[in-house]
Formats: C-alpha cells, sequence, structure tokens
C-alpha cells in the first residue's frame, strides 16, 4: 500500500478517535430559534415556523457547530422561497446564530419588503386559429390587484384547461407559466401559454366486450348524436349510465385517433360485464330477534336488453318474507327505470302479528346528480293484523303514492369515510276497508360522515331520523303501520319495539311519531379491521309531534368490523344507558353485514 494512502488512513482513525470531536457528536449542540421582523404577521409566522427543519429538530439536535450553519442556511433559503410564493419576491432572510453551548440561538432576521399585488395577466395560445374563447381573467381567479400568490397562477393555469376541454378540446396542455416581475410598481404580469389542441366533434361509436347485449339498448345510453362537440360531461354520462345498469363492473370512455377523412373522431367504449346471474345468501342474529337468513337470486340482462329479475327470501323468527321484482330499464327515456314488485309478508312481533301482501309499481330516474334519484310509486297492499295489546284482529286494505327522494354524496357505498346522505319521502295512504282510516307519511333520514384523522382512519359518523302519520288516530292505524323505535336499526341496547308507548304488560303499542339519533367513532385498526364506539338515542311517540317533554332513551356500546368486498360484517354490544326494570335486558348483540348507517 502507498504511504500516502496509509498516512491517510492513520489521520482518518486520529480524527475519529479524537475526544473533543466524539463529545460534540454525542452532545450535540442545545439551541433555540428566534425570529426577528414577523411581529405585525403572526400568520406568517406561523407558517414559517412550521417549515422550519431547526425547530423540528430542536428536541433531537445531536448537531456540531457546521451541522448547525447548514441547517439554518437551509431553513432561510425555504423561508424566501415560501415568502416569494406569498408574493414578497424582494423578501430577504439573514440567520444569524450566537451564543454558545445551550445559550446557542439561531436568530432568523426577516425582512419582507412590499408584498407585489398582480398586474395585467393574459393568455397566450399557441394556435392563433383555434376557436377557443379565451375566458376572461377573473374567471380564472386572476383578477388584477389581488395579491401575487403562486398558487393563484397554478390554480388559474389548471383551470384554463379545464375550460379548454369543457369547450371541446380534449387535447387541451399547458405549455408553460412565464411571469415578469415590474419592481418598480410592485407588480407580477403573468402569462398563461397553452396548445388548446383541435376542436373536436364527436363521431361513430364503437363498443367492445358488448357480447350478449343488444346494441339498441347501448346506444340508448349515448349523451350525443354525430357532430356534437366534445365535453368531458358528455363521457362521464355515458360511464354514469352504463354503470348504473349493473352489466358492467368497469366502463371505460376513450376518444379515438384523429380521423384520416372529414372532422368526426370516433369514440370507444370498453365494457367489462359483471356476471348477468347472480346468487348471494347472508345473515344474521340478535338477541332481541333470534337468527335470520337472507337469499337472493337476480338475473340482470333477461331478453339482452338490462332487464333485471330479482327474487329475496328471509326467514327469521319474527319475520318471514318473499318478494320478487321485475325492472325494465330506459323507460320510455335514458336512465329512467320502471319496476313491479310484489310482497309476500308474515310478522311475528311483540306488538302484532300480520299476514300481509303488496303489490307496488315504482317509476325511478336519477336527479341531482351524481348521487340523486327520485321515485314515484304506487302500492295495493292487504293485511291481516292482530294487535296483541289489545288481542284484536282486523282486515286492512289500502293503497298508497309513494314519493322518494334520495341523495348520495358519500365516499363510498358500503363504508363511507366521508360525505352525507339522504332520504325523504311523503307517502299519501288511502283507506280501501272500514278498518281503516286515510293519513299521510312523512320520513325523513339523513346521515354524515367526517374522516377526523387519515392515518390510523378516524371517522365521526352522524344520523338522524324523523317520522310521522298524519291523519289518522292511533287505533285506526293498522298495528304493523304504527311506528317503532329500539333495536338494531334505531336504537341499540334496547329491545325491538321497546323504546315508545307500552301498555300494562309492557307491550309495545306503537306510535305515530318517531325520534331517533345515532353517532359513531370508527377507527381502523388495521386493514380490515374496524373498532366502532356508539350512542344511540331513539323515541316513538303517541302523537302526530314528538312530546320531548317525554325525553329520549338511550344505548352505547362498542362493536368490530371486519371489513370484506361485499360490505363490513359486523358485531355490536349494546347496553341501555337508563334500564328499565321487567323490560330491559342488561345488554344486547347484533350481527350483520353492513354498517349500522
Amino acid at each position: 500500500m502507498p504511504f500516502r494512502a496509509v498516512a491517510g488512513w492513520l489521520f482518518l482513525v486520529w480524527v475519529l478517535m479524537s475526544p473533543s470531536l466524539v463529545q460534540a457528536q454525542v452532545e450535540g449542540l442545545s439551541y433555540t430559534v428566534a425570529f426577528h421582523g414577523l411581529d405585525a404577521n403572526p400568520s406568517l409566522l406561523a407558517e414559517l415556523q412550521s417549515l422550519s427543519t431547526a425547530i423540528k429538530r430542536q428536541e433531537q439536535p445531536h448537531l456540531n457547530g457546521v451541522a448547525l450553519k447548514a441547517l439554518a442556511k437551509g431553513d432561510g433559503e425555504a423561508f424566501v422561497q415560501a415568502l416569494k410564493a406569498k408574493g414578497w419576491f424582494d423578501a430577504r432572510v439573514e440567520p444569524e446564530i450566537s451564543g454558545e453551548a445551550e445559550q446557542t440561538v439561531i436568530t432568523f432576521i426577516i425582512s419582507c419588503g412590499e408584498r407585489y399585488r398582480l398586474g395585467p395577466a393574459t393568455v397566450q395560445l399557441a394556435n392563433e386559429s383555434s376557436l377557443f374563447v379565451v375566458p376572461s381573467m377573473a374567471a380564472l381567479g386572476l383578477q388584477e390587484g389581488l395579491f401575487a400568490q403562486s398558487a393563484l397562477i397554478f390554480a388559474a393555469g389548471e383551470k384554463l384547461v379545464t375550460l379548454a376541454r369543457q369547450q371541446g378540446f380534449p387535447q387541451a396542455r399547458l405549455l408553460d407559466r412565464p411571469m415578469e416581475l415590474d419592481r418598480h410598481g410592485h407588480r407580477l404580469l403573468a402569462v398563461l401559454a397553452v396548445d388548446t389542441g383541435p376542436l373536436v366533434r364527436l363521431g361513430q361509436v364503437t363498443f367492445l366486450g358488448s357480447e350478449g347485449i343488444e346494441g339498441d339498448f347501448l346506444a340508448r345510453h349515448l349523451s350525443w348524436r354525430p357532430g356534437a362537440i366534445y365535453h368531458p360531461k358528455r363521457f362521464d354520462r355515458i360511464y354514469r349510465s352504463l354503470m348504473g345498469t349493473g352489466l358492467f363492473s368497469a366502463v371505460k370512455v376513450e376518444l379515438g385517433s384523429p380521423p384520416e377523412k372529414g372532422d368526426l373522431w370516433p369514440v370507444t367504449v370498453r365494457l367489462t360485464q359483471r356476471r348477468h346471474r347472480s346468487i348471494a345468501v347472508g345473515g344474521g342474529y340478535s338477541t332481541d330477534k333470534g337468527p335470520n337468513l337472507k337469499a337472493s337470486w337476480e338475473h340482470r340482462n333477461v331478453l339482452g336488453v338490462g332487464q333485471r329479475l330479482s327474487s329475496k327470501t328471509e326467514l327469521g323468527t319474527d319475520a318471514q318474507l318473499i318478494s320478487l321484482s321485475h325492472e325494465t330499464p330506459d323507460f320510455l327515456m335514458a336512465e329512467q327505470k320502471l319496476t313491479f314488485s310484489l310482497l309476500l309478508d308474515r310478522s311475528l312481533a311483540d306488538a302484532f302479528d300480520s299476514q300481509s301482501i303488496q303489490l307496488g309499481a315504482t317509476l325511478l330516474r336519477p336527479v341531482f346528480a351524481p348521487g340523486g334519484e327520485g321515485s314515484l310509486g304506487v302500492e295495493w297492499r292487504i293485511a291481516d293484523v292482530h294487535d296483541n295489546s289489545t288481542d284484536i284482529r282486523s282486515s286492512f286494505a289500502s293503497s298508497a303514492i309513494p314519493l322518494t327522494l334520495k341523495l348520495d354524496r358519500s365516499d363510498d357505498l358500503l363504508d363511507p369515510g366521508q360525505g352525507w346522505r339522504s332520504r325523504s319521502e311523503i307517502k299519501p295512504v288511502l283507506a280501501l276497508s272500514k278498518s281503516g282510516q286515510s293519513h299521510i307519511v312523512v320520513s325523513q333520514r339523513g346521515s354524515t360522515y367526517q374522516k377526523l384523522m387519515a392515518d390510523p382512519r378516524l371517522v365521526l359518523a352522524l344520523r338522524v331520523e324523523a317520522d310521522t302519520v298524519q291523519g289518522a288516530s292511533h287505533d285506526s292505524l293498522a298495528a304493523d303501520q304504527r311506528l317503532y323505535a329500539g333495536g338494531s336499526a334505531t336504537l341499540r341496547g334496547v329491545g325491538s319495539q321497546l323504546a315508545g308507548p307500552l301498555d300494562g304488560q309492557n307491550k309495545p303499542t306503537g306510535g305515530r311519531s318517531l325520534l331517533a339519533l345515532g353517532s359513531e367513532i370508527r377507527l381502523l385498526l388495521r386493514q380490515t379491521w374496524e373498532l366502532v364506539a356508539f350512542v344511540d338515542g331513539a323515541m316513538s311517540y303517541d302523537k302526530p309531534i314528538p312530546d320531548l317533554s317525554q325525553g329520549m332513551l338511550f344505548g352505547t356500546g362498542i362493536g368490530g368490523r371486519y371489513l370484506t368486498p361485499i360490505g363490513p360484517l359486523r358485531l355490536d354490544v349494546g347496553v341501555p344507558l337508563r334500564r328499565r326494570t321487567g323490560i330491559d335486558d342488561p345488554f344486547q348483540i347484533y350481527i350483520s353485514i353492513g354498517q349500522a348507517f
């Protein structure tokens, strides 16, 4: 080994073994951080403090003097860039280090200067012959006189491209954002250079992956005629319309290659079909209702035109039902559905025993898209009901016209973590038998979801329900059509139907109004496990308007969720907060599929 190499290695070993250097590396320098020059702008001071690496490493410094200087210099450069992004283009930041050992202080002396404002901004088109209509600078958020923040200019560029695509230029792209500083007038002159590309008119549509589905059915879901100018909403409308048929697991709408002849661009719709037939089996258990089993069968493409035929069966200790339904898509117009249904129901509840047959027809169409759905229906119902409280059996016949509006602005159908949902219904009911009385049922349900923490995911979920029956006396209502609270759907911890009016034997008699509240905190422990704590409150009231002087009953508890592709498997244990002797059990257990709300 050459002498110089040997000498170099010996010197390195001596440096590393030097007691003074070892002590500096192990002990490091304790320091504090100070800012001068931002006393009049506390919000800006807080923002710079949040960016400071020196502050973040203050609790575990382990830095020698050289490293501390580098750290201060890096913070100073980051502060200058942050100030320029806010419009202080003449800003200066000078870091100073003073003191020794534990008295070391890093001081950032900040001079912002005058804050720049936006001057006249312009849009520069790469193709001057483009038919693109340039929006006003106000529409882009670049009004003259605003503080010259870089975030505004970046947002304006993105909005310019979006507006270009909405005018029929799907290949629009931003080329550059050149900016010029007028230091004398303290203004920023911004230019947005954009290449719009060609104006696109839509032509022939080709469906790929549509085997077994008639072309006329697919064509009814197109939102344009040949020659229509491109707009992103046209493609989005096709996607939502075809996904709404339930026939496809994926829909992708793509613009084809530039046309060789003419000016109409081809469009390709790539479809991934679901299986047209499906069978589902499920079940659940609760201590107040016992076990129940559910099964369903569905054919989603009867006759090759997307008609849906389905049947459902539920077998439980307190309820048995069979339902059949047939859905015709695109009835009279695209995305409008007509559904016929038949329901056979037998219920053995604490409040009543009933057997009923219901026939219905519903016209449904999307409204307030996306996530909105409105329906108008007509129902005929015949029921034989035994009121367990009065020991009276009666037969009822009625016709109803339910009008329903559903809105879903949540981020996930099965396990929402953000957004809200609402369901409103008004249902006039006409009595067709002497034992009934005509009335109107009004129902409102809503829930909201707020993500409190992203990692681990922590979600606050809230719900409210308010129902009322107007125009009928309590005794003229069939016992199975009165309003009941208690159980998994409204109040966990209190038995089914027991949160409301009771007779002398503590049997529920039902009410004409209902109020229910619910809250959950959902903590995602692992990728597939969720811990839930909940508080529910509910009560049904004899009068059509809730009598809040009677108060409400409350229950609380904890639960777990195992997240699966078909929805969460749910286990909840609830206890009543005010247990009533001889009425409430010490606790209730609920096992089912899906979130409580």
